[in-house]
């Protein structure tokens, strides 16, 4: 552990994120999640053209978390493909990831909500720097399997649905990340919900002690364990994971962000970024400004053994959002490309697509 320790990079995240694995071989397109979207979706000969986004009428907020899914919306940039770099930086420079290792996304992108997690798992705020699928300021880490939570050392875990304590422990002598004491003290939970026939599970790591045992019931909001920063972490916080039906696999999630429900009032974003082929574009960076004003990022996802959700086709997605329409810049191709009027509705997720040239 002490050489490990000292192979990881000694900045910390902005919000005590996780620190640095040895970055994991990636997965070809044989991985479970990548079966299923192929299995449902072949790569078109011909890339259908994209209409430009009108608000439309039937374009309406979403009263409450119960709310279906809103209609996509395929954005056009309104950059060319000969459009110059903005005064902006530039995201640093990105490993090569060949797109013939990726799934092809599915042809349909939206889908109905599944709010399972109907509580937050504890204190704070979820690190934007680090989010699901990234690999962190500058490229530092390996490619994030989770949502990291600023969460103080001590403070309390909670279950986000009710089920039952599938493992309360250490990973030393049992492996849920890429090696042994990857996680730490590690509670995972076993949804008593299904969704579409799998079985669902909340993964927690790095706690500095764990309050449940294996095999016991747990309602939403109880106790599971409290926050640290045992395993790899580099400071306290609380790192929470999805799975579907494979427990122990680090290969097996999804992002939590779309199974965390919205606070009251709040939308989830779902996007999809892609090229003129049609193409998932990896390690594209999102800024982008909503309603509020606020500016917010994504990077979307690095697919090192990450997955999109097996019904949204997703490769970036984020919570929390005020209602409203949301401006986009892609950073890609060494270009920035303008996506205006991307709606995001109130309780429901929102789909949007952004193709660059």
């Amino acid at each position: 552990m002490t050489a490990l320790r000292a192979w990881l990079l000694p900045a910390l995240l902005a919000l005590a994120a996780c620190g640095p694995a040895p970055a994991p071989t990636p997965v070809p397109v044989g991985t479970q999640v990548a079966a299923r979207l192929t299995q449902t979706a072949a790569a078109p000969s011909v890339t259908p053209p994209l209409a430009t986004a009108a608000r439309s009428a039937t374009a309406t907020r979403e009263p409450s978390a119960t709310a279906t899914a809103t209609a996509t919306m395929e954005l056009t940039p309104t950059a060319t493909p000969t459009a110059t770099e903005t005064g902006s930086p530039e995201p640093p420079a990105r490993a090569t990831v060949g797109l013939d290792t990726l799934p092809y996304p599915p042809v349909t992108f939206g889908g109905a909500p599944h709010f399972y997690f109907g509580s937050n798992p504890g204190e704070g705020f979820i690190a934007s720097s680090y989010r699901y699928g990234s690999v962190g300021p500058g490229q530092r880490f390996a490619t994030h399997h989770g949502v990291d939570f600023s969460a103080p050392e001590g403070s309390t875990a909670v279950a986000v649905a009710p089920g039952t304590i599938y493992y309360a422990g250490s990973d030393l002598e049992r492996q849920f990340g890429p090696q042994t004491d990857f996680y730490g003290n590690v509670v995972v939970i076993q949804l008593a919900q299904t969704w579409n026939g799998h079985s669902v599970y909340a993964l927690y790591g790095h706690l500095s002690s764990v309050l449940v045992t294996d095999g016991q019931p747990v309602a939403a909001g109880e106790a599971v364990g409290l926050v640290g920063a045992s395993g790899v972490a580099l400071g306290p916080h609380l790192h929470l994971e999805t799975r579907i039906d494979v427990p122990d696999s680090y290969w097996d999630t999804r992002n939590p962000e779309l199974w965390l429900t919205p606070i009251g009032g709040y939308g989830t974003l779902a996007l999809r970024v892609t090229n003129s082929a049609g193409f998932y574009l990896p390690g594209a960076r999102v800024d982008f400004t909503c309603s509020d004003g606020a500016a917010r990022f994504m990077e979307t996802y690095w697919y090192n053994g990450v997955n999109p959700d097996d019904e949204y086709g997703e490769n970036a997605a984020m919570m929390n959002l005020p209602p409203g329409y949301c401006d986009f810049t892609v950073h890609a191709n060494g270009a920035t490309y303008d996506f205006p009027n991307g709606l995001v509705q109130a309780g429901a997720v929102s789909f949007v697509n952004l193709s660059v040239p």
